[in-house]
Parts: C-alpha cells; structure tokens; sequence
C-alpha cells in the first residue's frame, strides 16, 4: 500500500504539470461556462420549464470525465506501453496491476479537481443550485461515466501503440462525443430519427441522460435501467476486447 502510495504521488505531480492537458481539464470547461452561460441567460430549457443555463453543468461535467479517460487515462497507458514503463516499474518492484491502479487514481484526482473547480465557478458567479439531497446518484452517474471512458481510453490504448498516433485519434474520438454526444449541442437539437442514431454510435449520450436526471430532476440512477445496462454493457466489452488484444500483443513481442 504504501508503495501504491508513492508512485500515486509520483503520477500526480507529473500529470499536474503537464499544463497543457491540466488547462483542457480545468480551464477549457470553465471557458465554455462563461461563454455559453451568459448566450443562455433568460433562455428557458427545451421542456420550458428549467432555465437553459442549469442545462451547462450537467452537460460540461462528461467533458471533464472524457478529457480525463481518453486524453489522459488512455494516453498515459499508451506512453507506458511505449516506452516499457511498465517493464521498469516492474524492475523497482511494481506489478503492472498497481501501475495501472496509480495511474487509475492519478487521473481520477484530476477529474475531481476539475469538476470541483466547474462546479464552484458556476455557484459563485450564477449561484447554481448544487443538488446535494441527490448527491448519491450524482456521484453514482459520474463514476458511471468514468468506467465507461476509462474502459474506452483503455481499448483506444490497445489499438494504438504510438503515442502520437494516439493522441490524434484520441482528440477525433474525443470532439465526436463532445459535439456529437449532447454535450455542447443539446441532443433536442438533432431530432427524432438523428438522436436514435447516435444513440446508438455514441453511448455518451446516454451518460448525458442520466447527468442530466440526476442533477436537475432529483432522479435515481435506478429511474435509467436502460442507459445504465448500455453504458456498463459497453465498459465490459471494450475491456474484454481492449486486454484480450494487450495479450495477443504480448505474446507476439515475446518471441
């Protein structure tokens, strides 16, 4: 434990300078808030009864979680892979179940402090309502969601062995959930026969379903049977396929 620890520690202070990935987790979020909160002001919501603005948080919290799975999770895994991390750590006495764990809980962190730094930006300048009754669900939603990215950055990861090359599929795989996903155009937007196929193409948008319930409509997690058994469903498949491709990979280098 206290070896898990240290190299936790270690991740962290590495990820929090890496400025440049750190400002896309904090920064950008909080931009978009700014930009779109004041467009939204005296807008009202598309059931005509929540302001459009309470629509922002629930919407932006997945850009944060997606950031910090694929742009992150995954690409760190990808460098470790890359550059035999998990080789050298394994030579200081490191599993690579615990590197991967310290790398889990490095990302994980950063993901907080993003969500935090969003969360009371918008309560400090539009006095957001925080729905702490319903807190629960919410984390519950938003651990949800991280499987969901984490299992999507790992199986990215396992495709693509080149960081550079993973970097650039990562950022198309990460502008398609954002804008594809509800997450900066509301999914109302799309219509009826366009919202079912991406449904279907982007999971995401059921995470946004959820978030959204959760955080604006006091709803258990239990109310969305149908969005959790997808999102989960596809969390165990991408694992199941991104390690059976990690121990193919693996093999063949071994000889």
């Amino acid at each position: 434990m206290k070896k898990l620890k240290a190299l936790s520690i270690y991740q962290l202070r590495l990820q929090i300078r890496d400025y440049q990935a750190m400002f896309f987790l904090i920064g950008f979020p909080v931009i978009m808030y700014v930009i779109f909160s004041n467009l939204l002001k005296g807008v009202t919501g598309y059931n005509g009864k929540v302001a459009a603005v309470d629509y922002l948080i629930p919407s932006y919290l997945p850009i944060i979680i997606i950031n910090g799975g694929i742009m992150m999770f995954g690409l760190m895994l990808t460098v470790y892979k890359e550059k035999n991390y998990f080789i050298k750590y394994k030579l200081l006495g490191f599993k690579p179940l615990e590197i991967a764990i310290s790398v889990s809980i490095t990302i994980i962190i950063c993901e907080i402090i993003g969500i935090i730094s969003l969360v009371l930006f918008a309560y400090f300048i539009n006095n957001i309502t925080i729905p702490i009754n319903n807190i629960v669900n919410v984390l519950l939603t938003i651990l949800i969601i991280t499987a969901f990215q984490f299992s999507l950055g790992y199986f990215l990861s396992s495709i693509f062995r080149k960081s550079t090359v993973y970097q650039t599929v990562a950022l198309i795989v990460f502008y398609f959930e954002m804008f594809l996903g509800g997450l900066t155009f509301p999914p109302e937007m799309f219509g009826a026969s366009m919202r079912r196929v991406l449904e279907i193409i982007n999971p995401i948008i059921h995470g946004l379903y959820m978030i959204r319930g959760t955080w604006i409509e006091g709803k258990s997690v239990l109310n969305y049977p149908l969005e959790c058994g997808i999102l989960l469903g596809v969390t165990a498949l991408l694992c199941l396929i991104a390690s059976v491709i990690d121990k193919s990979n693996y093999a063949k280098s071994a000889y």
